[in-house]
């Protein structure tokens, strides 16, 4: 560990705790209300373009929870040409606001301002929703179609408190990747990485969202990084994971079809498109790594809630593990066939539909599968992904957009599947 390492972190910590006091947000995003950072981008895109774009920031589509988010939000593009804008809320069903999510995976809406007859996802529209930002509709939502349809888009990331000395700061904390440390190797084990973490005042990296992880990836993005880093994960117990710097475990992204072994957890960064996904590695293996420190704050802080839970699997019925017949089931969850795993299990046509909320896309990953008939798996505008049948090794099925459908007929009475559906 090199002592200008150490010096330098000393001198970064010293000077954030003077200056680390006021609320503000990543460059090009405005601070509104105190607690939102927007930014408008005045391209048309369609939904899942527009998503990609908030997404790499560490944010998604703009989440609106009461009146006040809603005109200011309105306000924002009232000076621009835009007559509409994509927002951060998608809905499953027509004119039932029950089955309409935040982009930001906090459940359920609890305020909303659609125009009368809507969310209408039938009739050409879609899940997707749009805020009209023009004439007496001003400020109103509609339903319209994902990807037919192109329009401007708010993102919106979290607040996050300023810090001058830090280079990459999101939601409060302050990330330092190895490989722009001065003074000291980039690669380490899991042990000597975390000291190299604590002696520089920080502790290896815990992920408590979806959004972090996307965050995480745009850091190494066009880097010297491009396979994996070591998380600040141990397993003390078993399978049991807990995070070095004692955050609650209140989120995962284990790659469902991982089969190595050790007590230590990598964040895959490839340029697949569900990169991201952690596996095991040797505690030993000497590896890139990040850091990460809560920034110091002199005033109360107003970061953004996370969405909890967003990925950490339920338990699934004890009396049911397939969910056969499920109108709609939101990731994370796993299903299986019915019966599964018994030899003779009774003879049933399921079917799934799947989805994810709408800043993300959905894949399913078959961790054990061994049917006679195919398992049909369909696209959201019932376009035939793959039909897997026979014996197979585990695999998984990216669909385009954030939902799937499933359908299997089980009255041959075989072994069946069991799979895990993930957002990426």
């Amino acid at each position: 560990m090199s002592k200008l390492y150490s010096l330098f972190f000393l001198f970064f910590n010293l000077f954030s705790i003077i200056h680390a006091s006021e609320i503000v947000c990543p460059s090009g995003f405005q601070l509104i209300n105190q607690n939102k950072c927007l930014k408008l981008f005045p391209t048309n895109l369609k939904h899942l373009e527009a998503e990609l774009t908030c997404t790499s920031c560490g944010g998604t589509l703009v989440n609106i929870n009461n009146a006040i988010d809603n005109r200011a939000v309105s306000n924002l593009v009232a000076s621009t040409s835009a007559t509409s804008i994509w927002i951060g809320t998608f809905c499953f069903s027509s004119r039932d606001i029950s089955t309409c999510y935040n982009d930001n995976g906090s459940g359920n809406l609890t305020y909303t301002n659609f125009a009368a007859g809507y969310p209408n996802v039938g009739e050409g529209y879609g899940g997707c929703v749009s805020m009209q930002t023009s004439g007496p509709t001003a400020g109103k939502w509609i339903s319209a179609p994902c990807e037919v349809a192109g329009m401007p888009f708010v993102c919106e990331v979290p607040a996050t408190v300023a810090d001058p000395t830090c280079t990459h700061n999101y939601n409060g904390y302050c990330y330092t990747p190895s490989h722009e440390m001065p003074g000291s190797s980039p690669s380490a084990s899991f042990f000597d990485a975390e000291k190299i973490c604590f002696n520089g005042g920080s502790k290896m990296v815990s992920i408590h969202s979806k959004r972090e992880i996307d965050y995480i990836r745009e850091i190494y993005k066009d880097s010297e990084v491009t396979n994996q880093i070591t998380l600040g994960a141990f397993s003390y117990d078993s399978d049991v994971f807990k995070w070095v710097d004692s955050s609650r475990w209140n989120f995962d992204y284990f790659d469902p079809l991982d089969m190595s072994f050790g007590d230590c957890l990598g964040m895959d960064l490839s340029e697949e498109p569900n990169s991201g996904m952690w596996t095991r590695v040797n505690c030993s293996t000497s590896n890139y790594f990040l850091c990460k420190r809560k920034i110091a704050s002199t005033t109360s802080t107003v970061m953004t809630k996370e969405a909890e839970n967003l990925q950490v699997l339920p338990q699934p019925d004890p009396f049911d593990f397939s969910h056969c017949n499920t109108t709609l089931y939101l990731a994370p969850g796993q299903i299986t066939s019915l019966g599964y795993p018994i030899s003779q299990p009774p003879a049933a046509y399921c079917t799934w539909k799947l989805a994810t909320v709408g800043a993300y896309r959905l894949g399913i990953y078959f961790t054990d599968i061994s049917v006679a008939k195919s398992v049909y798996i369909y696209d959201e505008y019932g376009n035939l992904l793959a039909d897997p049948s026979g014996n197979l090794s585990p695999f998984k099925v990216l669909a385009p957009t954030n939902i799937m459908t499933i359908t299997h007929d089980g009255s041959s009475g075989d072994h069946g599947f069991s799979a895990t559906f993930l957002s990426y």
